[in-house]
C-alpha cells in the first residue's frame, strides 16, 4: 500500500503515518535517514524486531533521485506487503498530475493532503539534535530538548520514531566498516559509528529491542507513550 501525504503540516502528516503503521518496523528514507535508492530493497523484507515492514520516503520529490524512485516505482510500493508512505510538503503542479493519473491506473494508492494555518510560534530545533543528544549520552540535553518538542506539540510518536530510527543506525554502524557496507549515508554513518562506540556489545540492539517493546506497552495500555520515552530517556542516557 502506498500512501502519498502532503501539505504544509508535516507533523500530522508524519502522525498519521505512525498510526497507519502501527504494529511494524519502521525505516525512515531522506533526511536522517537511509538513502532514498535503498527504499526498493526493503520492499517484501521483514524487520529486525517485527514481521511487518513500514517504510517512509521523507521529501523524495526534493532530490533527482527520489523523484525518479517514486515515478519509476509507484506501481511496485503500491502492490508492495509493506506499507509505504511518502511525506512530501511540496508537491508541484506537475508532480500532482502524474500521481492523480496513476492513481485511476493503479490499485493501493492513497493521496492526502494535510495544511495547516501559519501560526507566530519559534520553530523548533530538529528532533535530530535530541536523537544526537541521546546517542552521545547527554542525560540534560536530551531531556531538554525532549521536553521542548512534547510541549510544543509534537507527537511523542514522531519522536520514537527518530529515537528508534538513532538506535538501528547505532546497530548498523557498530556491524559495519564502511558506509556503503552499512547502507546509511556518509556523514549518517560517520556519526553513528563515533556514538556507537560508547556501547557495549549487543548494546544498540538492547535499545532497539527496548525501544520496539515501549512503544508495544502503551498500545496496549500499560503507559502513556509521552510519559514511557522521557523514562527512558532519563535511564538510557548518561550525564
Amino acid at each position: 500500500m502506498l500512501y502519498i501525504f502532503t501539505g504544509t503540516d508535516t507533523v500530522t502528516a508524519k502522525k498519521k503515518a505512525l498510526k497507519l503503521a502501527a504494529g511494524c518496523e519502521t525505516v525512515r528514507f531522506g533526511e536522517g535517514g537511509e538513502p532514498l535508492v535503498n527504499a526498493l530493497g526493503y520492499i517484501g523484507a521483514r524487520g529486525m524486531f517485527s514481521s511487518k515492514i513500514a517504510l517512509i520516503l521523507d521529501c523524495p520529490l526534493e532530490t533527482d533521485e527520489g523523484a525518479q524512485l517514486l515515478s519509476e516505482h509507484m506501481k511496485v510500493f503500491a502492490e508492495a506487503d509493506a506499507s509505504v508512505f511518502v511525506i512530501e510538503p511540496n508537491l508541484t503542479a506537475r508532480a500532482h498530475s502524474h500521481i492523480l493519473k496513476n492513481i485511476r491506473m493503479i490499485a493501493g494508492v492513497v493521496l492526502e493532503s494535510f495544511d495547516e494555518e501559519k501560526k507566530d510560534i519559534e520553530p523548533l530545533v530538529s528532533v535530530f539534535a535530541l536523537t544526537d543528544a541521546f546517542a552521545s549520552g547527554n542525560r540534560k540535553n536530551a531531556w531538554i530538548l525532549y521536553r521542548k518538542f512534547i510541549e510544543g506539540g509534537m507527537a511523542p510518536e514522531e519522536i520514537h520514531g527518530a529515537l528508534s530510527w538513532q538506535a538501528r543506525a547505532l546497530v548498523l554502524a557498530s556491524n559495519a566498516q564502511t558506509a556503503g557496507e552499512s547502507g546509511l549515508k556518509p556523514f549518517v554513518y560517520s556519526k553513528a559509528k563515533r556514538f556507537a562506540t560508547r556501547f557495549a556489545p549487543g548494546e544498540a540492539e538492547n535499545l532497539s529491542r527496548e525501544l520496539v517493546s515501549l512503544y508495544h506497552e502503551s498500545r496496549a495500555g500499560r503507559g502513556i507513550l509521552s510519559d514511557l520515552l522521557e523514562i527512558f530517556l532519563l535511564k538510557k542516557t548518561g550525564n
